[in-house]
């Protein structure tokens, strides 16, 4: 027997519009506030990697979506594999359609795209879209297009991505989590530096010979922590701030050292094996005198 002409079928638009409009109320209901980052790009695609080498997120927009994972994020939570403690912390989230295409731009995304984030105030947690389903709804009442995006979500792993959306709690991410290398200047100088303001040396920030940014400034002390550090800062050579116009001379620093990781043991590791190994050996860890 056929199904109904009234409801079931492409052209039952009313029906169409009602159930959409049952779904968004209960997101609305039983859903939670979130902000949606859509990916952005400094840089071409890699091609061999299939990555964007430079990423950034200078958006973010407030959306309601449910979340399925109710109980617990999923995957396999913490865990310890053969290199060292990993967090696969995962979750499942529903938006509507209508609800999405209100709030974010057509000219940014016409869906939820994968490598966009979602940043969940209540947990304080930022995750990145690993897969978008579009047929959630499996084509109820003959419609094609999909009520609703069913988004599976990781927890983000900072990688060097440049964050400026302006909300606090986001844009610190970089500063906090991002690897930074703690230089110490000379006490004498000019200006301020401000955070997140681009630093350079060379003769202009065009023609740079290293260039990175400031995520911590002291100046009473004269230590200041950079991060997305591009080339190598020497000493005796002026630091010199692109907005702020700041000019201090780098006396030391060590680029193996991350300032903002309270376990980072690289320098302890070394100096502890220069101990035990002879580097004056072409092959220290071979026979003598080879």
């Amino acid at each position: 027997m056929p199904t109904s002409v009234y409801f079931n079928n492409q052209s039952a638009s009313r029906e169409q519009l009602l159930l959409e409009d049952m779904i968004i109320e209960t997101i609305k209901n039983h859903g939670i506030d979130i902000y949606y980052l859509p990916r952005e790009s400094r840089s071409e695609l890699d091609e061999l990697f299939g990555d964007d080498p430079v990423k950034s997120y200078s958006k973010a927009f407030p959306i309601e979506m449910y979340l399925e994972s109710s109980n617990d994020f999923e995957g396999n939570q913490e865990f310890f594999s053969k290199f060292g403690l990993e967090i696969q912390k995962a979750a499942r989230v529903t938006i509507a359609k209508r609800t999405f295409h209100k709030h974010i731009p057509l000219s940014l995304r016409n869906h939820p795209k994968e490598g966009d984030l979602v940043y969940l105030p209540v947990q304080q947690k930022i995750l990145e879209i690993k897969f978008v389903e579009e047929e959630k709804n499996f084509f109820q009442l003959g419609r094609s297009d999909p009520y609703m995006y069913g988004l599976s979500l990781e927890v983000f792993k900072y990688n060097g991505e440049l964050f400026s959306t302006g909300i606090v709690t986001i844009d610190s991410i970089s500063n906090d989590r991002g690897f930074g290398v703690e230089y110490l200047l000379q006490q004498t100088g000019s200006g301020t530096y401000s955070k997140n303001e681009i630093v350079y040396q060379g003769t202009d920030l065009a023609n740079a010979n290293a260039r990175a940014i400031v995520s911590n400034w002291n100046k009473p002390s004269g230590k200041i922590i950079l991060r997305n550090i591009k080339g190598e800062f020497k000493s005796n050579t002026l630091v010199k701030g692109v907005t702020s116009n700041s000019q201090w001379v780098l006396v030391s620093g060590n680029a193996q050292e991350d300032a903002n990781d309270l376990y980072d043991d690289n320098i302890r590791i070394e100096d502890e094996s220069d101990t035990i190994i002879d580097w004056s050996e072409l092959n220290p860890f071979g026979m003598p005198n080879e």
